[in-house]
């Protein structure tokens, strides 16, 4: 066996993140992120703390209807986070999004924005989806405004439906449609004529 690092396999690039498929080594990373009640709160509104098997479990048995892809940052690959497309129904073309940055010191500087981006992308562009939908809360303002920025709007909430530390909050409803998104990078890539 070599002691040569495997090389890092990037789908997409963009100018701050490059995505990738999503590995059996970044299980337990991405494990490690959501056991910070921040990350995970953050995340998808609950601090369910799941065994490291059960998330192994999980990535070996992966559903049919769902894409994840691994952020990284591309100044040097840092894996920073991962990215999911959901619920994928090719019949109606629609999905359910989501993303957790583990790593922090990535919040707030336009990285979650872009991999949004690059992800709405590759699902309207090669998936052929029309309408892609995201859940999120409504204490969490700095998502909201990454969303929105990468092209989702609000359709609706559902108040006070979740409950965190004796205390209600909405969950806000938020989608994309194909018709309506800009892509970040036209032409990426080159069909033959």
């Amino acid at each position: 066996m070599s002691d040569e690092p495997r090389p890092i396999p990037i789908n997409v690039r963009g100018q701050k993140v490059a995505l990738g498929p999503f590995l059996r080594e970044h299980v337990a990373v991405h494990w490690g992120w959501l056991q910070d009640p921040e990350i995970a709160v953050h995340g998808n509104g609950s601090f369910e703390l799941r065994s490291l098997e059960r998330s192994l479990d999980g990535f070996a048995n992966p559903t049919r209807n769902e894409m994840v892809f691994s952020i990284y940052a591309v100044e040097d690959l840092t894996l920073i986070g991962e990215t999911v497309l959901m619920e994928i129904d090719h019949r109606q073309g629609t999905a359910l999004f989501g993303i957790t940055i583990g790593r922090k010191e990535y919040w707030g500087q336009g990285y979650g924005t872009e991999a949004t981006q690059l992800v709405l992308d590759y699902g309207f562009r090669f998936l052929n989806l029309h309408n892609i939908m995201l859940i999120t809360t409504s204490f969490n303002i700095r998502a909201q405004r990454a969303y929105a920025k990468a092209g989702f709007k609000e359709i609706g909430r559902r108040r006070g439906s979740l409950l965190i530390d004796g205390r209600r909050y909405d969950d806000i409803y938020m989608d994309c449609l194909a018709t309506e998104f800009e892509s970040p990078q036209p032409g990426w890539f080159a069909l033959p004529e």
